[in-house]
C-alpha cells in the first residue's frame, strides 16, 4: 500500500506515475482525484534540450528505427498525403465486382470515353462511373454526385448491388476530386 505523493493528502495511492522524464521506471503513486491533476501538468519532455530529444528520437526508445519529422517529406506543417488503399491492386478491387457483373450480363460495359485518353486509368473508370467526358471541377461534380448517390443509395434501390454500386461512386468521388485538386495546382 502507498500514500498518495499529492502535498497535504493522505488518502491511498493506487495509480502509478513516474517521478521524473529521465528516470520513467521510478514510480510515485497518487489517488483518483490526484493522479488526473498529475496527467494534466506531466510534460514528458521537460528538462530535454533539442539534441536529447532527437538521441531518444532515433534510440531505443523507438526500437532503434528512424523516426521522421511530421509532414511530407519533414516538412513540418505541410498536408500528408495519405493513400486509402495499400496496394494497387486494393485501390482497383472495387471494380472488380462490376467486371464480373459484366461478364454474368448484369451490367453493359461502360467504353472509355475518348475525351479521357491520356489520363490515368483510375481516373478514366471514375469518368466512366459517373459518365463524363473529362475530370470536372469540383463545383460542377459534386452536384452530379449528390444525383448519383440519391439514385443509388441501397435505401432507395433494393438490388443487391446497391451497396457496392455505392461504394464504387464514393471512391470514383474521391478520386476525381483529388485529380482536380492535382490539376488546379499545377
Amino acid at each position: 500500500m502507498h500514500k498518495c505523493n499529492w502535498p497535504g493528502c493522505t488518502a491511498e495511492g493506487t495509480f502509478p506515475a513516474p517521478k521524473s522524464p529521465r528516470n520513467l521506471r521510478e514510480r510515485q503513486y497518487f489517488c483518483q482525484p490526484h493522479i488526473k491533476e498529475f496527467n494534466k501538468s506531466w510534460d514528458g519532455l521537460k528538462g530535454f534540450d533539442q539534441s536529447e530529444l532527437w538521441g531518444i528520437q532515433s534510440g531505443s526508445a523507438v526500437w532503434q528505427r528512424p523516426v521522421w519529422m511530421e509532414g511530407l517529406n519533414g516538412a513540418s506543417g505541410a498536408r500528408v498525403e495519405t493513400q486509402p488503399f495499400a496496394t494497387a491492386q486494393d485501390l482497383f478491387g472495387f471494380f472488380q465486382q462490376r467486371i464480373k457483373a459484366e461478364k454474368r450480363g448484369q451490367k453493359k460495359a461502360e467504353e472509355p470515353l475518348p475525351s479521357t485518353i491520356g489520363l490515368p486509368a483510375d481516373v478514366k473508370e471514375a469518368c466512366a462511373i459517373f459518365s463524363i467526358p473529362e475530370p470536372l471541377p469540383g463545383a460542377e461534380l459534386k452536384p452530379r454526385y449528390l444525383n448519383l448517390v440519391k439514385k443509388n443509395h441501397p435505401d432507395v434501390n433494393k438490388t443487391p448491388e446497391a451497396a457496392e454500386h455505392i461504394k464504387r461512386i464514393n471512391v470514383a468521388y474521391q478520386i476525381l476530386t483529388d485529380f482536380s485538386e492535382r490539376r488546379a495546382a499545377m
